[in-house]
């Protein structure tokens, strides 16, 4: 990538990949610089839609909301387009478009995750009901599922010439799908006071679209809750419904990483020693954050998006 045009474009992605400061864009820095620059353009470009939705969109009052609505769904399906299906023009930003043509449309890594996280913001727009799990494990295929997949691809995909190629026995799929919803379960934990508007520049009160609250209706109404009383549940510390809405996703997630680890294990041995390590991190912050939400969760909630940084550098280095 010494090409000036494409060192430009990979340099705006990555300064929008690391505004987010996630785990993930942490874990990635782990990668041998061409990797990490494929990733940069790649998370860039789901960022950047992504943060039409849930900033821009979501957080409008309900009567903005309903007259924006078919706008805001237009630029999704604009979106994937531009990355599913080569369509040109679309909203990506000049310097990422460059980037995702020049990186991502020369590799076989395909439309599944473009298409897939598309079709969750979709129903973010449209704020459609997330009833129960099946309802929920249809949205993390595309909230979660695909942005992992990614990174799995990049974990283990060869470079030839003109691109890359997909380098595992087994689909990104295989292997991305269990990790990437255990530690969407511990992120919506994680950020569930700040969700709900408890704490952060939105508080005090509930942020404006129940639809940032990604947990379906059948665990809230299983502890106690529903979508109209949860913020007055996190605004009263030690809640226990908040405990036992805790204690089932927890649960659930222990599953999902139990199967994760077990497909990890097939992984590991394919990757380098950077990927190795790569994968390995992103995954122990998650188990970190996993057990210490089991210690009083209720109590601690609005201290809970502050683990992830000391746990990060613990484990990063950094």
């Amino acid at each position: 990538m010494t090409d000036r045009p494409l060192r430009d474009a990979v340099a705006a992605c990555e300064a929008i990949a690391a505004g987010n400061n996630s785990t993930l864009f942490h874990a990635a820095r782990l990668l041998p610089r061409h990797r990490r620059d494929v990733f940069s353009v790649a998370y860039a470009a789901m960022r950047v839609i992504d943060d039409i939705v849930d900033e821009e969109f979501l957080t409008l009052p309900s009567d903005a909301r309903d007259s924006q609505r078919p706008v805001i769904a237009a630029r999704v399906e604009a979106w994937r387009r531009q990355t599913a299906e080569h369509a040109i023009p679309g909203p990506l930003p000049e310097l990422v478009a460059r980037g995702f043509e020049l990186v991502i449309w020369p590799s076989d890594l395909g439309p599944a995750p473009w298409d897939g996280l598309a079709a969750a913001l979709q129903e973010d727009v449209a704020e459609a009901p997330m009833d129960d799990w099946a309802a929920f494990e249809r949205y993390a295929e595309g909230a979660t599922v695909a942005p992992a997949m990614i990174f799995i691809y990049l974990l283990g995909c060869r470079e030839v010439p003109g691109g890359l190629k997909h380098g595992l026995p087994r689909s990104a799929r295989f292997y991305a799908a269990d990790l990437g919803v255990f530690c969407y379960l511990v992120h919506i934990l994680r950020d569930l006071a700040k969700d709900v508007g408890a704490i952060g520049p939105d508080a005090p009160g509930p942020r404006l679209a129940q639809r940032l609250i990604t947990i379906p209706t059948v665990a809230l109404e299983a502890a106690g809750l529903n979508r109209a009383t949860l913020a007055d549940a996190v605004a009263q510390p030690g809640d226990v419904r908040l405990d036992r809405l805790a204690a089932d996703m927890l649960a659930r997630a222990e599953t999902r990483r139990k199967a994760g680890r077990a497909r990890l294990a097939e992984l590991t041995p394919l990757l380098g020693p950077r990927e190795k390590a790569a994968i390995e991190a992103l995954v122990q912050v998650y188990e970190k954050l996993h057990r210490d939400f089991r210690k009083g969760y209720a109590e601690r909630l609005r201290d809970l998006p502050g683990l992830e940084e000391p746990i990060r550098r613990a484990i990063f280095g950094t």
